[in-house]
């Protein structure tokens, strides 16, 4: 039986589909930041890797996650769920 300590580092994926979750309804960037807990940096290289892949968009300063992020998110929340069915 293997115990180890579950990481503590967040994935790709799961910080990426926070920011789209955070940004569902719209939200700037100083509040996308402290919600998701990422610096400016890591929140700018997100943003552009989003951004680029048509998944976030901005508009009057508010980022808001469009159809195909809303798309990304359902996505990873049914494979979340299978992989919860398949662990236990």
């Amino acid at each position: 039986m293997d115990l180890a300590f579950p990481s503590k580092r967040r994935s790709s994926l799961v910080i990426s589909v926070a920011i789209l979750r955070a940004a569902k309804k719209g939200i700037k960037k100083t509040n996308l930041l402290s919600s998701v807990s990422l610096s400016y940096e890591q929140s700018t290289r997100y943003i552009q890797f989003l951004k680029a892949h048509k998944l976030i968009k901005e508009c009057d300063r508010l980022f808001q996650t469009t159809e195909e992020g809303m798309v990304l998110i359902e996505e990873y929340d049914s494979s979340s769920l299978i992989r919860s069915f398949l662990t236990n």
